[in-house]
């Protein structure tokens, strides 16, 4: 019991959405895992040994160098910066001219300090003379954002050291003595013409990051400035720089990138094993929701989803595709994590994140899903593919009239495709010709087809409305749609003895009962007499008497049921007479509730009548008399003791209508209220009320010979039989 227990359990939607959370947590898990070990290669480099050894760090240190040269050679100061003293004017002309397509030129005069500048093109001179004034200026406001930033760049790394020592004067400009960064474990020597030291000064790019080795953006190296080499050279200076050996403990900015080196290198393999280890639980997970998916049990019926009907082929078309866009997003972002401000960082990591777990759930979905199929046997039905396949077959199976349509229309498109073709290339009229002669035979065969199906259009309707004598020539239709006229022509046949079989049979039964019927009643007309006898005769028997009470009430019943049963038998079969005249339905309600007053009183039921006006019908009277006399007769059998039975007379705009409703003494539920008109059927299925079930056919058919109809409905146990008569209608 347990065990089975237990299987149970596998295969419940609680463990299915356990199963489900735990795939995704660990996705999650996963994903953060994948972007940790990312970061790592890019910030603290899995692949590096030692932090100097990082894009971090030499793009970082190259930088300081750069600012430092700057601050102190070119820029100087903002006022040295806003007098255009910091600018290389030959450098700046060349860029404006580059920046803006411009032709050929030369500079003249630059020995006398008045710099002139002659374009060949008058236009291009033009064009400089109007905005390389404004491009100047923008220039020199770069300029100063630059030394703004040099400046605040170099207060903040405190941990960086640097010395300029004039070649000439031996002045010098630092924060820190030549002899104690010499020393350095770290350190750069730059005079003009030599870069020596432990670091390698690279000028190529600007970078900024923050505190943590967060790389947040990076700019092309400004064009014009000259490199630090040349400034260097230029000013004669050389410079002394390097970073402090204490970054374990310091608190500097090149101290924080390292301590964050060292702490992501000593967690990186954690981030592999736990990535490895989510993995392996996703993998897991997902074997059990495919082995589960769609059961409830182990031998259970497999219950199919709305997704499990969309085209296993499109769906991994879709899967691909998701897969793909959310991966180029997310690696989009990933390489964006280092570009950003720091504050971004985490939101591109979180949206990274949701990105995997969409693809998670796509994946899941995927899989269960075909799972499902598989065990369904629909894989293969369930694509397009498949479903193209079993198009094209379907054009050749079962139905000649297909092939010959698919065959007859593809040679036609073929040979057209071809006569048109050579009469396009030819400049002979002959192959047009052809070509009109070929479409008109073949608007003549389509016309000769589509009146052939005209034809078998025509039988049909004519066999659905019961007139089986409206044949098909199949010498008269297409030869493509002889066997489906053949076909036709054949189901009119089989129709047509199919009814003359039916109608013989009913006939058969009709006469059958009708004979049973006169041969039962001279027998039981002696029985009755004879009980009849007995009743007059002064037995002084108790017993005998009873004897003779029960035989009187049988015979009497069972006469009653061969009458009923000869009145239905020429009721359904239209041998009775029928007689219409002007007939008030009010009346015959009166009448027919006066005929029953003492059973009525006797069956604890209360007969409301609404009937407020006359109302004229063109009927029958005696039929309708017994229509009327077997609704009364049901409802005092069926109805439930101690309710109300309501008997409506009103008329429409064409037609009379007598309504009795009752609330039923069984449930009505279980009634299949279309079999309650049909002959030996009651609505009481235990049977124990009196009556053969024959009242409401005899209704019936007695309403329809009349050109009215017995409508039998139902509101909860209300039972309600409807009769509709014509309106009298006064020549």
């Amino acid at each position: 019991m347990a065990t089975k227990l237990k299987k149970s359990k596998l295969y419940s939607l609680k463990t299915k959405i356990a199963a489900i959370v735990v795939i995704l947590i660990a996705g999650l898990v996963c994903c953060g895992s994948l972007l940790y070990i990312v970061d790592v290669r890019y910030v603290s480099g899995m692949s590096y040994s030692s932090y100097y050894e990082t894009d971090t760090f030499n793009f970082q240190y190259s930088q300081l160098v750069r600012d430092v040269v700057n601050v102190e050679l070119v820029f100087k100061s903002k006022e040295n910066i806003k007098a255009g003293n910091a600018l290389n004017e030959e450098r700046l002309i060349y860029n404006f001219a580059l920046d803006n397509s411009l032709g050929e030129y030369r500079i003249v005069n630059v020995l006398a300090g008045s710099m002139e500048v002659t374009f060949a093109d008058s236009e291009d001179q033009a064009y400089y003379e109007e905005r390389y004034s404004a491009y100047r200026e923008q220039t020199i406001q770069d300029q100063l954002y630059e030394y703004e930033y040099a400046v605040e760049e170099l207060e903040r790394y405190t941990d960086f050291y640097y010395c300029l020592i004039s070649t000439r004067t031996k002045d010098e400009i630092s924060n820190c003595d030549a002899k104690t960064i010499s020393d350095l474990t770290i350190n750069t020597y730059l005079d003009g013409v030599y870069t020596k030291g432990t670091s390698i000064y690279d000028t190529k790019y600007y970078y900024t990051y923050t505190d943590d080795g967060q790389l947040v953006n990076y700019f092309y190296y400004d064009n014009y400035l000259d490199s630090v080499t040349r400034i260097l050279l230029n000013n004669g200076y050389t410079l002394y720089c390097g970073v402090d050996d204490n970054l374990e403990d310091g608190e500097g900015v090149f101290a924080l990138q390292y301590q964050s080196f060292e702490n992501r290198k000593a967690n990186a393999p954690k981030a592999v094993l736990t990535a490895a280890v989510c993995a392996v639980i996703i993998a897991a997970g997902l074997i059990y929701i495919v082995i589960v998916a769609g059961k409830t049990s182990k031998n259970s019926e497999v219950t199919l989803l709305g997704v499990d009907y969309i085209f296993n082929d499109l769906g991994l078309v879709l899967l691909a595709a998701a897969a793909y866009i959310s991966l180029n997003a997310a690696a989009v972002m990933v390489n964006n994590i280092y570009y950003v401000s720091t504050e971004w960082i985490g939101t591109l990591k979180v949206l990274t994140c949701m990105l995997f777990m969409i693809d998670l759930i796509i994946l899941i979905n995927y899989l269960t899903s075909i799972s499902r199929q598989i065990k369904s046997r629909r894989l293969l039905s369930n694509t397009i593919i498949g479903t193209i396949i079993r198009w094209i077959a379907s054009f050749f199976r079962g139905s000649n009239i297909r092939i010959w349509i698919v065959l007859c229309l593809a040679l036609f498109g073929f040979i057209n495709c071809v006569l048109t073709f050579v009469a396009c290339k030819s400049e002979s009229a002959v192959p047009i010709a052809i070509l009109i002669v070929f479409d008109m035979a073949g608007v003549f065969f389509t016309a000769r087809a589509l009146n052939s199906i005209k034809k078998i259009m025509i039988a049909v309707k004519e066999t659905s409305e019961g007139n089986f004598d409206k044949k098909v020539n199949p010498d008269e239709i297409s030869p493509s749609l002889k066997n489906f006229a053949i076909d036709v022509s054949n189901m009119q046949n089989g129709m047509k003895q199919a009814v003359g079989r039916a109608i013989k049979g009913e006939k058969m039964k009709t006469e059958l009962i009708t004979n049973v019927s006169h041969d039962l009643k001279t027998p039981l007309t002696s029985i009755i007499t004879y009980v009849d006898l007995l009743k007059r005769e002064e037995l002084h028997n108790e017993r005998a008497e009873n004897y003779v009470a029960i035989l009187d009430e049988k015979t009497n019943r069972l006469k009653t049921l061969i009458e009923d049963l000869v009145e239905a038998s020429k009721a359904s079969s239209g041998n009775l007479a029928v007689t219409k005249s002007r007939l008030n339905l009010k009346d015959l309600i009166d009448q027919a509730l006066g005929e029953f007053e003492e059973r009525i009183e006797e069956s604890q039921l209360e007969f409301k009548v609404n009937a407020p006006e006359d109302v004229f019908i063109y009927a029958d009277g005696r039929h309708m008399w017994r229509i009327a006399e077997n609704l009364i007769t049901n409802a005092l059998k069926y109805a439930m003791p101690n309710t109300r039975v309501f008997i409506d007379a009103y008329k429409t705009e064409t037609e009379g209508i007598f309504l009795v409703k009752n609330v039923s003494a069984s449930p009505i539920e279980d009634v299949d209220l279309k079999s309650l008109t049909e002959r030996f059927v009651q609505g009481d299925s235990s049977r124990k009320t009196e009556g053969a079930g024959l009242g409401l056919s005899i209704a019936q058919s007695l309403s329809e010979i009349q050109g009215g109809r017995l409508e039998i409905t139902a509101d909860g146990d209300v039972f309600k039989a409807t009769v509709k008569m014509p309106l009298y209608i006064e020549n």
